[in-house]
């Protein structure tokens, strides 16, 4: 992901793959781990919402060769049942 498209989202949404059903799951939380590129080793954030604010001073540090990633991810499904989900990581051109 460009790391100029990377820092202007501000807020994160849930993509599960192979999944073939139009069903919306909210994010509860997740922690978030900057690293290489402008960050001396590995920097953590916290998210518990959607909203990507929380993490906005270590965003705006990200430049190509950054990689940001997305653990320990909990989100909401219609039947208000919390459940991890599998993180995703980016590295930033």
């Amino acid at each position: 992901m460009s790391a100029t498209i990377f820092k202007n989202q501000e807020y994160c949404r849930v993509e599960l793959k192979d999944f073939e059903f139009d069903v919306k799951f909210s994010v509860v939380s997740a922690t978030v781990y900057f690293s290489g590129a402008n960050f001396r080793g590995v920097e953590k954030g916290v998210i518990n919402s959607s909203s990507l604010k929380p993490l906005s001073a270590l965003m705006s540090r990200c430049i190509p060769g950054s990689m940001v990633v997305f653990d320990d991810v909990k989100v909401k499904g219609p039947d208000n049942e919390i459940r991890s989900i599998p993180g995703v990581a980016y590295r930033l051109f």
